[in-house]
């Protein structure tokens, strides 16, 4: 039996819609999904940051505990979760854990031209992060901003300016403020802006739309089949 840990999106962390379809299209006399438990927050309770890292600790957790072989799966900050864990574990950063595969859905981080089926372009709001040495599977839709977005779309800023925003107490508006000052200074905010990316500008609006109203991000997943075409290919990619 192969173990499916699956870390969940953003206030979404039991495996409502998106993750549930996903599990429910495994092959389930030879994989075993299940849920990490992580706060799965975005300026709550707690900083997306925050929140990462605590479900970057439980999945590590996870796969250390477990006796069997793993595949690591995510959905949206999930993925962008499972995703960095599998680089650094492909890397060589965790020399005593091992994942056999890697299956993300609407990753943050997603590089251009990776994506099971049609590719919808552009890459992950965040940027791109790629995954050595571990095979890894995306799924990605059409209009999704969060992980098919253009270069050149202003909402990346979005994403540079957001990872320690929380307003739950005067500290954690201070710690955010701190971060947003660090990000500045050392240039560590995407070019979206740059001459090349020009053309691409005036999609701010239908991206944030698609994800606010459209279900580009969530329903898009489930009624036109990325999330089980993603647990299909585990299917039949991991023996």
């Amino acid at each position: 039996m192969i173990d499916v840990l699956i870390v969940g999106g953003t206030w979404a962390p039991n495996g409502e819609s998106v993750t549930d379809t996903f599990s429910r299209a495994l092959d389930l006399s030879r994989f075993a999904p299940r849920m990490i438990p992580y706060p799965a927050e975005y300026g709550g309770r707690m900083s997306y940051a925050e929140s990462s890292a605590a479900g970057k600790a439980a999945l590590l957790a996870a796969i250390e505990k477990t006796p069997n072989r793993v595949v690591v799966a995510g959905y949206s900050q999930g993925a962008a979760i499972a995703g960095d864990v599998a680089a650094e574990i492909g890397r060589g950063l965790w020399p005593k854990l091992d994942v056999a595969a890697c299956a993300l859905i609407a990753d943050p981080l997603r590089p251009a031209g990776e994506c099971v089926g049609t590719d919808p372009g552009g890459y992950g709001i965040a940027g791109q992060r790629w995954v050595t040495d571990i095979p890894t599977y995306w799924a990605a839709a059409p209009g999704d901003p969060i992980t098919a977005l253009p270069a050149g779309n202003a909402l990346r800023l979005v994403a540079d300016l957001s990872q320690y925003f929380c307003m739950d107490s005067p500290e954690a508006a201070l710690i955010w403020g701190r971060s947003l000052v660090d990000t500045v200074v050392h240039r560590r905010v995407q070019r979206w802006w740059a001459p090349k990316n020009w053309s691409a500008w005036s999609g701010a609006l239908a991206y944030a739309r698609g994800y606010l109203t459209d279900g580009r991000h969530t329903v898009d997943y489930v009624r036109h089949g990325h999330a089980a075409r993603l647990a299909e290919t585990i299917n039949r990619e991991i023996a």
